[in-house]
């Protein structure tokens, strides 16, 4: 499989690189084995906020809402992009408007390590989702080779950053609304240093 397969996925381009690199999968299974793990674990901080900063599950959610809410969920939708930095990601299949605001709400009191680090969870539902359509498509175009829900006897990552070699907590206490500060020995997966002015001016 090829980068441009992966891009639908997440607007990453390091991630759709490193899963077209990773192919080809036995499994839909073990696609979703590899994506956790290069999600959690081969991406840095840049690369995550790429991918949070192309999803624009707003529409979804926007669709739904009445003009009361929709109003309500377009103020907290903007302060809560300028406070963090990036736009509101959470998952909304299967749910209301007013608990997508109910949510939104909530989390805009966080402190960003705790914010940053529900967001990646939320956007790897949204990539897991597009790998199994993606997945899906491809079946349908090639039947004759084989089932792509077969079973993988790998190990399964967990969809969370708990135990992976960043450490959100201690790393990222210095991001704040006025700029992502990571001067204090930050180890994504070692960012180097130019990194900084490039998450600065994302922000911006």
């Amino acid at each position: 499989m090829e980068t441009k397969d992966f891009s639908p996925c997440c607007a990453g381009t390091t991630f759709a690189n490193e899963m077209a690199m990773a192919s080809p999968f036995p499994s839909l299974k073990h696609a979703i084995t590899v994506a956790r793990d290069i999600w959690s674990r081969k991406l840095n901080v840049r690369s995550w906020l790429e991918a949070i900063s192309g999803r624009s599950c707003s529409n979804e959610y926007l669709e739904m809402a009445n003009e009361a809410t929709m109003q309500e969920l377009h103020e907290w939708g903007s302060m809560y992009e300028e406070k963090f930095g990036y736009v509101f990601v959470t998952f909304v299949a299967c749910r209301t408007s007013k608990d997508i605001l109910t949510e939104l709400k909530m989390r805009f009191s966080n402190m960003h390590v705790v914010e940053l680090e529900i967001a990646l969870k939320e956007e790897l539902k949204y990539i897991e989702r597009s790998i199994r359509e993606l997945f899906s498509k491809k079946s349908v175009q090639t039947t004759d080779e084989g089932d792509v829900s077969a079973e993988y006897s790998g190990k399964i990552v967990d969809d969370t950053l708990d135990g992976a070699d960043t450490d959100l907590e201690d790393n990222l206490d210095a991001i704040s609304s006025g700029g992502y500060d990571i001067s204090r020995n930050v180890e994504f997966n070692k960012v180097p240093e130019e990194d900084n002015e490039t998450l600065y001016t994302q922000h911006r």
